[in-house]
């Protein structure tokens, strides 16, 4: 979601085709319905910063196809190419809210939506868990990536203040064209006391190395590492908000250019926000004539730290919390001459089990 793109390129002596961009959403809300027969899932964010703007946008995403309807309110400023979870984009929808709020408190979370989709069908949220008592949160890395059929990044979804909504004397409300609907639950509720709707304060989104076709440039959208000497990009990192991505590679990236015929470099990666590392793996070079073939390799799996009982269980069985970063890889090719050029793709492939 970051509202400028970043341009991989030359800085000083050294060619860097990665990228790495960091977006960060004031707060989100998520929840699945098992047995919906138009849509399997929905979500509300807040935005209020200056490039986005203040208001909410609503998205749901249908049950046949996977295709996301996005409904953002009139007052954001957001860009639909930075929006391709499920099967891809279905209606960008601008629309005026009845009723939009999102906000969250150091007691629970008070949500509150009400538009029509395209189809006419009028769509009202309400849930307000608050009840006095202070919440301790955990960070969580959202399995989005593991929904996104035609990746152009390794896009890496971050909940640094994550809880779950607290069953109590107000029952959430989810209703659709008039009639109520069901979020999935999960069994022992009266020991658990949680409803599987999710939120956090601060949604982070962090895109690596987006697919890019063309000459490289100025490097944009990021700040990088060197060695000391100068001629290796040992990180690159980008700021949102009070938060810190930060890609580091170990050894560093030498300048492709001065790379011997037949020479092939190589090391490890990883990706970290503040002082949460999320996934990893291996990069290579090789040189082959005016030819350099690059790659990322995601072997890493998420190692989540402190969760509660609940998200400790669900992360344990659900396997794709754990090992999706790992079904990616990004291959890239680059021209050498006089100017650079570059043609580089993500792809899924079939990770760890």
């Amino acid at each position: 979601m970051a509202s400028t793109p970043a341009i991989p390129g030359a800085v000083g002596t050294v060619d860097c085709p990665l990228t790495l961009t960091l977006d960060v959403v004031t707060a989100m809300l998520n929840f699945e319905f098992p047995d919906h027969p138009v849509y399997d899932s929905g979500e509300l964010l807040w935005f209020d910063d200056a490039a986005h703007g203040t208001g909410m946008m609503a998205f749901v995403r249908r049950r046949v196809d996977r295709r996301v309807d996005y409904y953002p309110e009139s007052s954001l400023r957001l860009n639909r190419e930075d929006f391709y979870l499920g099967g891809g984009i279905g209606a960008w929808s601008v629309t005026d809210f009845a009723a939009s709020r999102l906000r969250i408190a150091r007691d629970g979370v008070l949500a509150e939506a009400r538009f029509t989709d395209v189809d006419g069908r009028a769509i009202e949220i309400h849930i307000d868990d608050r009840d006095g008592s202070a919440r301790r949160r955990c960070g969580l890395l959202a399995p989005v990536g593991d929904d996104i059929e035609h990746p152009s990044a390794l896009f890496l979804v971050w909940l640094p203040r994550f809880d779950l909504v607290r069953r109590g004397a107000s029952e959430p409300v989810i209703r659709i064209d008039g009639q109520d609907v069901a979020v999935v639950q999960v069994p022992g509720p009266k020991l658990h006391r949680r409803h599987i709707i999710k939120y956090s304060t601060s949604l982070c989104t962090i895109e690596l190395a987006r697919a890019f076709e063309g000459t490289l440039g100025h490097f944009t959208g990021a700040s990088l590492t060197r060695s000391p000497d100068g001629r290796e990009v040992t990180g690159i990192s980008a700021r949102g908000g009070q938060h810190r991505a930060q890609m580091i590679m170990q050894p560093g990236l030498p300048d492709v250019r001065g790379l011997a015929e037949g020479e092939k470099v190589q090391g490890r990666w990883h990706v970290r926000i503040d002082d949460a590392r999320l996934t990893g793996g291996r990069w290579f070079a090789r040189r082959d004539g005016a030819t350099v073939r690059m790659g990322l390799d995601v072997d890493e799996r998420w190692r989540p730290g402190w969760l509660p009982s609940l998200m400790r269980f669900v992360v344990r069985v659900v396997p794709a919390f754990r090992r999706w970063p790992t079904t990616y890889r990004w291959r890239a090719e680059l021209r050498l001459g006089q100017d650079t050029h570059m043609s580089s793709t993500w792809e899924r492939i079939g990770g760890e089990s």
